[in-house]
C-alpha cells in the first residue's frame, strides 16, 4: 500500500488568528515515485483553470480563494474530499473537529470562537457535496487509489508565540510542527513506500538537522539541496520514504489538498474574529490579519483588550 502524502500551511505570515498546517494521505496502486494524480484522477479532479466543466478542483489555495471572495472552491475541495473519509461537517466547529481530530482548547477559551457558530456550506450548495462524495467514492474504486487521511494542526497565537519564543525562529516552529504532523501520521501507517511533497519553508534549503531529530531511529540521507527542493530519504531496506521540500509544491495534488485544507480553517478562524469585534466596534472594518492591517486592527481592539483582561500575547503574534 504504497503512499502519497502531501503537507502545507496557511497563515505563517499574518499577526493575527492562528497558524494551519494540513496534511493529505493518499493511497496508490504502484510505486508513489511513478504516480502523478492529476493525471489518474483527471475524469474527477483537475488543477486551477480547468472551466467549463463540474470538476473539483484542488490547486493552490492561492489561486482558488482570494480575501474577501467567495468561499464555494474551497468549500467543494475540502468538504467534497473529507466526505469520502467521514460524514462531511455541516457546521463551522464540526469542520475544525472534523480536520483537527478535535476541539481545540482556543475554540473553547477564547470569546471569538467559544461562542460562535454557523451551518456549513457557506457559499457552496450542500447538494453539490454530496454529489462530489458520491463522484470520488466512485473514483477511488476505479482508480484503486483513495484518500486517507487529511487533517490539520492548529497553532493559535499563543501557542505559536510559545513556540517561537522558545526556538527564537518563527521558520524553525513551523518546520518542527510539521515534522512532527507527518511523525504521527507515519506512525499510524502500515510500513510501505512513501514519497512526501511539502512547501519549502521560506527560503530554507536545508532541512537534515531537524529531519534527524524528529526521526532520531533512522539515518537521514540528503539526496539534494538547492533553491528548487531538497530532497531527503530515509527507511528500512524493504521500504523507503522519501521526502522532498518543493518551490511550488502545490503542484503535488496531495500537497495542494493541504493546502486548501490549511487555507480553509484559517479563513473559518478569521470569520468568527471579525465577527466578534465589528460587532463591538461600530465601523470597524475586517481583516485578513496581515502585518501592516493587523496594526490597524490592533489599534482599535486593545484597548477592549485590556478593560476585558485579554493579555495581547493571546491574540497578537510576536512574529
Amino acid at each position: 500500500m504504497p503512499y502519497l502524502i502531501g503537507t502545507d500551511e496557511a497563515g505563517y505570515g499574518p499577526r493575527l488568528g492562528p497558524l494551519l498546517i494540513s496534511i493529505s494521505v493518499w493511497h496508490v496502486d504502484r510505486s508513489p515515485l511513478e504516480v502523478d494524480l492529476y493525471t489518474d484522477l483527471a475524469e474527477q479532479i483537475s488543477p486551477a483553470g480547468t472551466r467549463g466543466t463540474d470538476l473539483l478542483v484542488i490547486d493552490d489555495s492561492k489561486k482558488l480563494y482570494h480575501s474577501g471572495g467567495s468561499l464555494r472552491l474551497l468549500e467543494r475541495s475540502v468538504l467534497g474530499c473529507l466526505s469520502t473519509l467521514a460524514p462531511w461537517p455541516s457546521t463551522w466547529r464540526a469542520a475544525w473537529i472534523a480536520l483537527t481530530g478535535g476541539e481545540p482548547a482556543a475554540l473553547k477559551d477564547l470569546p471569538w470562537y467559544r461562542d460562535y457558530d454557523e451551518s456549513l456550506p457557506i457559499d457552496a450548495a450542500a447538494e453539490e457535496i454530496d454529489r462530489l462524495q458520491n463522484a470520488l467514492q466512485n473514483l477511488w474504486r476505479a482508480k484503486a487509489c483513495k484518500l486517507l487521511d487529511f487533517r490539520t494542526v492548529a497553532l493559535f497565537p499563543h501557542e505559536l508565540n510559545h513556540e517561537i519564543a522558545a526556538l527564537d525562529s518563527k521558520a524553525e516552529a513551523l518546520t518542527r510542527a510539521t515534522l512532527r504532523l507527518l511523525a504521527t501520521t507515519l506512525e499510524k501507517l502500515p510500513d510501505d513506500d512513501a514519497l512526501i511533497v511539502c512547501d519549502k519553508h521560506g527560503g530554507r534549503n536545508r532541512y537534515l538537522p531537524a529531519l534527524q531529530r524528529q526521526f532520531p531511529d533512522t539515518l537521514v540521507q540528503v539526496l539534494e539541496e538547492s533553491r528548487p527542493q531538497s530532497r531527503y530519504r530515509f527507511g528500512s531496506n524493504a521500504n523507503f520514504t522519501e521526502i522532498c521540500f518543493r518551490q511550488g509544491g502545490e503542484s503535488f495534488l496531495p500537497t495542494a489538498l493541504a493546502s486548501l485544507g490549511s487555507k480553509f480553517l484559517r479563513e473559518l478562524a478569521m470569520r468568527a474574529w471579525n465577527r466578534y469585534w465589528t460587532g463591538r466596534i461600530q465601523n470597524l472594518k475586517p481583516t485578513a490579519g496581515y502585518p501592516a492591517d493587523a496594526v490597524r486592527f490592533r489599534q482599535s481592539i486593545e484597548p477592549l483588550c485590556e478593560e476585558s483582561g485579554l493579555p495581547l500575547h493571546l491574540w497578537w503574534r510576536m512574529r
